[in-house]
């Protein structure tokens, strides 16, 4: 199996349209569809939609959305995850019923949570120019980062049924990829399940700063940042949303082939500055920071192990 890319993210809250709110007034997303009281949102890329807010009693992630290159990749993967004792398919495959449309299927996580394989699906048009709107204009989702009690299983999904590749290992954390981008998806291992965080993608470090300015203006101190990874040598901003999950604008993610990659362990000795508007208060969360990472538990959920 091939996974091409994360396509979005998906997110319950008992408030959907005041978490879009944020999204769309400050942090630079677009409506692009409303479904019952669910709310779908755009970037600057290709995608239909990349974030996705549904009704539910707690704010938390319901799942993600992943690319496979075509219908009959999909069909692939439901015989070969069809035949595996430890997978269970949820829905499909067949028709998306989201906006966007598209062919797909879903099964559940570890956690319980629910994670989409799709291709197909109607390509986002133009951007519109939003006038007044915010300056910073997010291109795509480039990574989620999962907390999870059961990292090892869910490794094993990733990695072995899914098919992402480790591309750099902390004692905490595997940043797991599955195109050229360092990471898509990474799993912290915690005592619960929730949301670390998401990250968006902007254009350039410059957008990053830029960014960080704007939130300020609007009342959004960094939690984290500016700075720059040396897992993935991406640029980053990290902030605390109104709903109390943790946003990222990122850019400059490394890119590396297959044939290329060299996982490696990082321990706190390895970190170093890379930017001369960083300083070394940036390369590891506060335990505030941290604290606001390891999330709110999600409530359990059929399914999770």
């Amino acid at each position: 199996m091939r996974i091409t890319h994360l396509r979005g993210v998906e997110l319950t809250d008992p408030a959907p349209e005041d978490v879009a709110g944020f999204y769309e007034q400050i942090w630079g997303l677009q409506r692009v569809a409303t479904g019952g009281e669910s709310v779908y949102l755009r970037g600057t890329g290709p995608e239909h939609h990349i974030l996705s807010i549904h009704p539910g009693t707690q704010t938390t992630v319901r799942g993600y959305r992943l690319g496979l290159a075509d219908r009959a990749g999909v069909g692939e993967a439901a015989e070969e995850l069809g035949a595996r004792a430890d997978t269970r398919i949820v829905a499909g495959p067949g028709p998306l019923e989201s906006p966007g449309g598209g062919y797909g299927l879903r099964i559940t996580d570890p956690d319980g949570r629910e994670i989409e394989l799709s291709a197909g699906a109607a390509p986002a048009g133009d951007p519109d120019a939003a006038p007044g709107g915010p300056p910073i204009r997010p291109t795509k989702v480039s990574h989620v980062v999962l907390n999870s009690p059961n990292a090892d299983a869910y490794l094993q999904l990733l990695i072995e049924v899914l098919g992402f590749r480790v591309a750099d290992e902390t004692e905490h954390m595997v940043f797991l990829k599955c195109n050229l981008d360092h990471h898509s998806v990474a799993i912290a291992r915690a005592p619960h399940a929730s949301l670390n965080h998401v990250a968006f993608e902007v254009l350039t470090v410059e957008d990053v700063l830029a960014g960080v300015e704007h939130m300020r203006a609007h009342g959004f101190e960094t939690i984290w940042g500016p700075g720059r990874h040396p897992q993935g040598m991406n640029a980053f901003g990290y902030f605390l949303a109104p709903n109390g999950q943790v946003v990222e604008y990122t850019a400059e993610v490394e890119q590396i082939p297959d044939d290329e990659l060299a996982p490696r362990f990082w321990v706190p000795e390895d970190y170093e500055v890379y930017d001369d508007w960083a300083d070394v208060s940036s390369l590891r969360p506060t335990p505030a920071t941290r604290t606001l990472m390891r999330g709110v538990p999600e409530a359990a959920r059929h399914g999770a192990s």
